[in-house]
């Protein structure tokens, strides 16, 4: 073909013609159907998705974005996949011990060193004050601030999210000093932002919800629901009661939070909690035959024309032979006395005894350790014992494997290392000390967001209910205690006391 002019035309997605002067060839690009499908579906998934943000329900007056795709019980959703986890309820309780230390404590930051050395270090402080006033929610009838933060960093390692309830006394309007009795937890399970208006086809964000809606959401429309104010910093005594609705933001969701690891590892968590079913199935459901029982033809024929006569003999009934009632466990006579004819089916319950007696004897005190598989082979003299070819050690080293690398990729998902969490590849718990000590310092030095989410809400009640706390730098944080490498401590102290370095 000359290089001249040349026209192309596609008759569909991969066919068409190519054409010049006196020359004309068809062509097809196999895979573009292929690779079209692909992209279509990758393109909705991403659309269903996103979409699924701009879901909401109405309820009276409000309208209540939904927290999940396709539904409104992301937390649910969550807790109902982890906890049937054998691996991921505990690591997040880890995660709660790690943060929560040795309880919140009341402190100042000061700056130790000068210039490059410098570095900001938490000095404990006893403030009567605040701390009476922190004491005294028991007494008021509320739980105690300890319980209230650890459900907070409960819900934080779940979810992202901590919602607050603010306890008013009635002196908040003619200035009493003391106008906040107390900080509430309130579930995220329980609690959805909500927006009054309607925002059809509308994205909602979580700068619109000015109120919190806590109620049952498996049944919201059928249960009792109660609509709260969103507490407002700038107006922190607008209303008589407030719910402070904080979350970590997610990047491209606007409304609620979602887990950084979760959806990324859900198939391995669903593949994780699958491998014992897996298991437990093939033990209750497979072939549990682990011998197989040759029996000789000989045997057969012999034992049958013993029977035969046995059963020939007491049909006639001879008196100077006594009736025969059994023959190695095989009923020959009925309860009243009569004798039975031979049928081939006696043949089959004396090898069914047979191999029970065989089965007793192999099987000792275990209850199913004897597990027999029978044929019977012709031309041959013994009974043969031999193994039966069932591939048992393959199928359950391939799940256990699996299992295996989900549980690594659960705890690299999760960010925390397998030496502070106690689990090595194979299950078994860390040795390494060195390995525990720098990957817990990593571990807590990455904890700043966490403390300053889950106090956020207390370090400002604080401030408001003690304006000076926050002209002296009184905050309240969890205090760490720092493990000091087992070199730096004396022999005396390394079991009964622990050294312990300054905080971040």
């Amino acid at each position: 073909m000359e290089n001249k002019t040349k026209t192309v035309e596609f008759t569909s997605k991969s066919r068409g013609f190519a054409y010049a002067k006196n020359t004309v060839l068809t062509f097809e690009i196999q895979g573009v159907t292929e690779r079209e499908d692909i992209r279509f579906k990758e393109y909705q998934s991403i659309y269903s998705r996103f979409t699924a943000d701009r879901l909401t329900m109405k309820l009276e007056d409000y309208t209540v974005p939904m927290w999940g795709e396709g539904h409104n019980l992301y937390p649910q959703e969550v807790y109902a996949v982890i906890s049937e986890n054998k691996l991921l309820p505990e690591v997040i309780e880890k995660q709660i011990r790690f943060l929560f230390g040795k309880g919140p404590k009341l402190y100042k930051e000061v700056i130790h060193g000068e210039g490059d050395k410098a570095r900001r270090v938490r000095v404990p402080i006893i403030d009567a004050e605040i701390q009476n006033w922190l004491d005294s929610w028991e007494e008021r009838g509320y739980n105690h601030y300890w319980d209230y933060l650890k459900n907070l960093i409960t819900d934080y390692y779940h979810v992202k999210t901590c919602v607050t309830k603010y306890q008013f006394n009635r002196g908040r309007r003619i200035g009493m000093p003391v106008f906040i009795d107390a900080l509430t937890y309130i579930g995220s399970d329980e609690a959805r932002l909500a927006a009054r208006g309607d925002f059809f086809n509308q994205r909602i964000k979580e700068s619109d919800c000015s109120y919190v809606i806590v109620g049952d959401w498996l049944n919201i429309s059928g249960t009792k629901y109660d609509v709260y104010h969103r507490f407002s910093p700038s107006e922190p005594m607008r209303y008589p009661v407030a719910v402070a609705f904080n979350s970590d933001k997610t990047f491209s969701k606007w409304t609620y939070a979602y887990n950084d690891w979760f959806k990324g590892l859900y198939e391995w968590i669903k593949a994780s909690n699958l491998s014992p079913r897996y298991l437990n199935s093939y033990l209750k459901n497979a072939l549990n035959a682990h011998v197989h029982v040759v029996i000789p033809g000989t045997w057969y024929n012999a034992q049958k024309t013993i029977l035969e006569n046995i059963c020939q003999s007491n049909l006639m009934g001879d008196e100077n032979t006594p009736l025969q009632t059994e023959y190695r466990g095989v009923k020959l006579v009925d309860d009243k006395g009569n004798s039975y004819r031979f049928f081939e089916t006696m043949m089959d319950d004396l090898i069914a005894n047979e191999l029970r007696r065989i089965t007793e004897l192999m099987s000792g005190e275990g209850k199913n350790q004897g597990k027999l598989y029978a044929t019977t082979k012709w031309g041959e003299d013994g009974w043969k014992f031999e193994d039966f070819p069932g591939k048992f050690n393959e199928y359950f080293k391939s799940v256990i494997d699996y299992d295996k690398r989900a549980d690594q990729v659960i705890l690299a998902g999760k960010g925390i290392s397998s030496s502070i969490t106690n689990v090595e590849n194979d299950g078994v718990i860390s040795k390494s000390g060195s390995d525990v000590y720098y990957n817990y310092l990593i571990y807590i030095a990455s904890l700043t967001l966490d403390e300053y989410f889950i106090t956020k809400e207390l370090n400002r009640a604080i401030w408001l209910n003690f304006p000076r706390a926050k002209s002296e730098g009184i905050k309240i944080g969890f205090w760490l205690d720092i493990p000091a490498k087992q070199e730096e401590t004396s022999a005396s102290n390394r079991l009964s006391n622990t050294a312990t370095a300054d905080q971040k």
